[in-house]
């Protein structure tokens, strides 16, 4: 019988960024606000030229990762935009929450790198939206990512009792 196909929806997929240099003292965090990203990966190959033809030798394959959010003033936006004007390494996780694999395991790619650009248009009447590309150092790797109860709270809000609340 064969494996029913579950399509993958952009919403389920979330980012989780830190420093590589804080790896020891903070867990990563969801970059807030996220609209879209994209993983491009590219392989040119070389064409050498000969009398029976040209022949393609195969090149290894580059990655990057372009980011477009809401931009804000949290932590996220604060330590990427940094990261950008001095050279930081970053941790990225790209997080797919329709992966769960139980006890607050997700499937997930890693991958390490640094943000090429920063862009940050304002327009009159919109919402300034940020707009970056990340060098990826080798390839992401697949596996799966934990997210602890506080992250998934980052990402959908918890129910709420129709009680006062408490602090």
């Amino acid at each position: 019988m064969a494996d029913t196909v579950t399509p993958i929806y952009g919403k389920d997929r979330i980012l989780a960024f830190r420093l590589f240099e804080e790896r020891t003292k903070k867990a990563a965090t969801k970059l807030a606000l996220q609209t879209q990203h994209t993983w491009k990966f590219e392989a040119k190959s070389d064409s050498t030229e000969t009398k029976d033809g040209n022949i393609n030798s195969p090149a290894t394959a580059t990655a990057t990762l372009e980011i477009e959010a809401i931009s804000s003033l949290d932590e996220v936006n604060t330590m990427l935009e940094d990261a950008v004007l001095h050279s930081k390494m970053l941790e990225v996780w790209d997080i797919n929450l329709a992966d769960s694999k139980g006890s607050g395991k997700y499937g997930a790619k890693y991958a390490r790198g640094y943000l090429q650009s920063w862009e940050v248009p304002s327009e009159i009447g919109k919402l300034v939206e940020l707009k970056t590309t990340m060098n990826v150092d080798q390839l992401p790797v697949s596996g799966e990512a934990t997210l602890t109860s506080e992250q998934q709270k980052e990402v959908q809000y918890t129910f709420a009792d129709t009680t006062q609340a408490t602090e």
